[in-house]
């Protein structure tokens, strides 16, 4: 369970609990196997002393900026976001926020795209954005010396996009090519289904079909992308982290400069009301012919939030099950004494400003299918029956703790665990009481999550790959 892995989440990804900015941070927790023989307690690792150090400015529009001064190495790293993911988007057209975050970087009012990467390349320094269900997040790098030029490009991306019609055009074509290409991706297929399974239509999870997806994104207009950003851009829901060799006074009145005028939007509130939990067993397989592995995910809806109080329990449940394919129950049964498959993991995918889904995903060949959905249930079931040992729960804090400790050892974990604490509300304090909060769960508060979360006998299975439909009715026991 790593606590800064709150990003972005590939469906391709087996196990852990990432959710809205991982693929921009690149955080995750080492495999127990390979951990520090001394655990990791509140008590040994010491209580850091961040929160003294951190300086946070809030502009009229909202807009907020956290900064940590670090001079261990001439450089910083920048993480954010802004309200402005696909759940704002409008229902019939899948895909514009996408599309107008990658926009952004394609030309603005006063440069070119290849001007803008030009200029940040020179310096080498880097700056980059992706969505997820409720933000578009923001990725930054550079010397510390070149602050005022990122924070500069950044401002300039953000409040004077072009939005070129010609930019665009290819940046659809290459995004249907992609989705096209995903298609014949197992992993994927499954997960698409999975959600269609378990989310409506109109839940941030739901992904619609690669088809559906592909006619709405050729469809969008620059029209649309303006009017998107018109109504969804602004310094109202703007959040950045900055961690490195800077003065943060300076950067303070840098940011003012940049964003003190970016106002907007009129709402950035997100209610998702969650989905109701099924009742009973369900089953689908996706054909994909000429697949030499099946990808199976076996799960169901969460009702897990950011601001759950039983959060980092849930987190340490998953964790012992399937964070590490390795070292949890799952990985050593299915893949090393069964022999099953490589790669099989548990994840709680997004649980940020709503509830996403919970599951198991196993990669295994067409002949190995329903073993390993019998071992993989076996192991949850068994796992919901006795609950965690005293021991794995322990080993389990370790690894939280001293991922976290490690994370916060490079400017990019700084500048994350920031804007983790701003984007959640968590408070300046957080970053150094981490610690202290794992180690404060207990075995009945993760027996609890267990029992809560994962229902071995109300689970939709989704199997993708080149499988015999005839067999897709086989007992599930």
């Amino acid at each position: 369970m790593t606590e800064l892995d709150e990003g972005q989440a590939q469906p391709e990804q087996t196990g852990g609990s990432a959710t809205p900015q991982a693929r921009a941070e690149g955080l995750a927790r080492a495999d127990k196997s390979s951990a520090a023989t001394q655990a990791n307690t509140s008590a040994s690792v010491g209580r850091s002393q961040f929160a003294s150090r951190i300086a946070r400015t809030e502009l009229d529009t909202g807009a907020t900026l956290v900064v940590l001064e670090n001079h261990a190495t001439p450089t910083l790293a920048l993480r954010g976001s802004l309200r402005a993911g696909s759940y704002f988007e409008p229902r019939d057209k899948p895909g514009l926020a996408r599309l107008t975050a990658e926009m952004l970087a394609r030309g603005t009012r006063r440069r070119t795209k290849l001007q803008l990467a030009g200029a940040l390349e020179a310096v080498g320094a880097e700056l980059d954005f992706q969505t997820d269900p409720f933000a578009v997040g923001i990725a930054g790098r550079a010397l510390a010396k070149d602050m005022p030029l990122l924070l500069g490009t950044l401002a300039e991306e953000l409040r004077e996009p072009a939005f070129p019609a010609d930019e665009l055009e290819k940046l659809k074509q290459q995004t249907v090519a992609a989705i096209r290409e995903q298609q014949a991706n197992t992993r994927a297929r499954a997960y698409e289904r999975f959600t269609q399974l378990i989310f409506d239509p109109n839940n941030p999870f739901y992904q619609h079909a690669g088809e559906r997806l592909s006619a709405s994104i050729s469809a969008i207009t620059v029209a649309d992308v303006r009017r998107f950003y018109d109504e969804c851009y602004g310094g109202r829901s703007l959040i950045l982290g900055v961690a490195g060799a800077v003065n943060a006074a300076e950067v303070c009145a840098q940011f003012q400069t940049a964003f003190g005028a970016f106002a907007g939007p009129e709402s950035i509130e997100v209610d998702v009301n969650d989905p109701a939990q099924q009742e009973t067993m369900q089953r689908e397989v996706v054909l994909l012919k000429d697949k030499a592995n099946v990808d199976v995910l076996l799960g169901s809806a969460a009702p897990l939030r950011r601001d759950a109080a039983d959060y980092y329990a849930a987190l340490l449940a998953n964790s012992a099950l399937g964070e590490s394919t390795l070292s949890s129950r799952l990985g050593l049964q299915v893949r090393d004494r069964e022999g099953l498959t490589y790669g099989i993991g548990s994840r709680f995918r997004a649980p940020s400003l709503a509830a996403g889904p919970w599951y198991i995903a196993v990669s295994v060949n067409p002949q190995n299918v329903e073993q390993a959905i019998r071992s993989a249930l076996g192991v949850l079931r068994d796992y919901v029956a006795k609950g965690i040992r005293e021991a794995e729960l322990a080993d389990e804090k370790s690894a939280a703790i001293g991922s976290f400790k490690v994370a916060l050892s490079t400017n990019a974990g700084l500048a994350a665990a920031l804007w983790n604490a701003e984007f959640y509300r968590l408070g300046a304090g957080y970053v150094d009481r981490y610690p202290q909060l794992v180690e404060a769960v207990t075995r009945d508060e993760v027996n609890a999550a267990i029992r809560k979360y994962f229902r071995p006998e109300q689970l939709t299975i989704v199997i993708a790959g080149d499988y015999e439909t005839s067999i897709a009715g086989a007992p599930m026991s």
